[in-house]
This record gives structure tokens, C-alpha cells and sequence, in this order.
């Protein structure tokens, strides 16, 4: 009971290593689900998380490059959010996407049950869709089938570059409005658990092969200069 207590504790650690690897096997949904929260805004990463944990667990003003972890409950399900609100800005560079994709594996560890997209309508171009395929693509390439779209504005219209994220993420989408619920959204990461038979996101390997192909990148880079 006191290390399930402890798993329960807000938590604020930056990756330093890779961690080991468990795997479960079973097809219940899991007594922790783990979310990662990707975004390119602090305040809307923090309203968002914020709405999901019923209580201000998370600052709006906190330093962009710091990924956080926070647990808390909703219902009967425990919850891990691992907040990112950096990753899917424009001006991030793909060693910060290394690391920060690192850091997201670490606190997530053994993998994330859900990647939830922070995406507005007005600010979605084609290299907004660019950077999310980027980012998500240095997870796995099983990322799509854990990963759901959440926009933060109320209207009547859907730019046909959001649509195509949505529906690169099996038209999984959730808009947030004055009358959403948490439980809304609870039943949305329930079904992309269950839809996925339990199982978290394998990301270790993706990532590993990203940095070294990065590695490779920058060393061919040097040898042309």
C-alpha cells in the first residue's frame, strides 16, 4: 500500500538514463493507465491536464522544456499524466524531440497506453502535420493505435489538416468544450486500451533507432562540411 501511494505522488524527474522494460501481458484494462500529453502550449497543456485530474496539478506557468508526471484518479481508474508541452512546437529540433521523447519513455515506463495530441484548428498546417508525424513517428511505428486528438476550441469546422491527423489516429478525436466532462474523456482512453487488448506502447527500440539514425544524420553532416 505505501508504494501504490507513492506511485500516486505528483513527480518531476528529467531522464538521465534508459530505464528497464517491463511488459504486461494481460488483457484487462490496467490498474495505472498512462497518458502522455503532447502539446506546443504550457497554459493549454495544463488546462488540459488540469481537466482530466480534477485539480490544479500542473502550472500554467512552468518552464516549457520540462516534462512533468503527475498521478491522481478519476473514477475508479488511476492515472499518470506525463505532460509535454514542448514537443509539437516549431521551433524544437530533433535532437530536443530525442530527448524529450526520451524523457516521455522514462516517465511512462513501461510505455504509454495513450498519446493524446494537443492540436488547434486555426494553427494546423501542413508543417504542423509534418512535426506531429515527425514526433510521433520517433515513439513507434505503432503510435497511431494509442494516439487520439483533443482540440481546445469550440466550432463548427475541421481544417482538412486536422482531419488528417484524426484520421491518421483512427478518427479518434475529442473536442473540449464548457459542457466535456472528464469521464468523457476517460471512456475515450478506455476504448483505445481496450481496442489495443491492454497492452502499452512498445517505444524503446523506435527510439533507440531514432537517435541513431540521428547520430548518423549529424555525423554525415560533419564529414560534407
Amino acid at each position: 500500500m505505501k508504494q501504490r501511494n507513492m506511485l500516486l505522488a505528483d513527480t518531476r524527474v528529467i531522464v538521465a538514463h534508459n530505464p528497464l522494460h517491463r511488459r504486461r501481458r494481460s488483457k484487462d484494462l490496467p490498474l495505472y493507465m498512462r497518458i502522455v500529453l503532447l502539446g506546443s502550449s504550457v497554459s493549454e497543456n495544463s488546462r488540459v491536464g488540469n481537466f482530466i485530474l480534477g485539480r490544479a496539478a500542473f502550472d500554467s506557468e512552468a518552464a516549457p522544456d520540462v516534462v512533468e508526471r503527475v498521478g491522481g484518479r478519476l473514477k475508479d481508474r488511476h492515472l499518470m499524466i506525463i505532460n509535454s508541452p514542448q514537443l509539437l512546437q516549431t521551433n524544437i529540433s530533433d535532437h530536443q524531440i530525442t530527448q524529450t521523447v526520451r524523457e516521455c519513455m522514462f516517465l511512462s515506463d513501461p510505455g504509454p497506453h495513450v498519446i493524446l495530441l494537443l492540436l488547434k484548428h486555426e494553427q494546423c498546417s501542413a508543417e504542423d502535420q509534418e512535426r506531429v508525424e515527425k514526433v510521433l513517428g520517433s515513439f513507434s511505428e505503432q503510435v497511431y493505435q494509442h494516439t487520439m486528438v483533443l482540440s481546445t476550441q469550440e466550432t463548427t469546422e475541421t481544417s482538412d489538416v486536422l482531419q488528417n491527423i484524426i484520421q491518421k489516429c483512427g478518427n479518434r478525436h475529442f473536442s473540449l468544450q464548457k459542457s466535456s466532462s472528464p469521464e468523457d474523456l476517460l471512456l475515450m482512453f478506455e476504448e483505445i486500451v481496450k481496442m489495443n487488448d491492454g497492452h502499452h506502447l512498445e517505444c524503446a527500440e523506435a527510439a533507440q533507432c531514432f537517435t541513431m539514425k540521428q547520430q548518423i544524420t549529424e555525423r554525415r553532416e560533419c564529414e560534407d562540411s
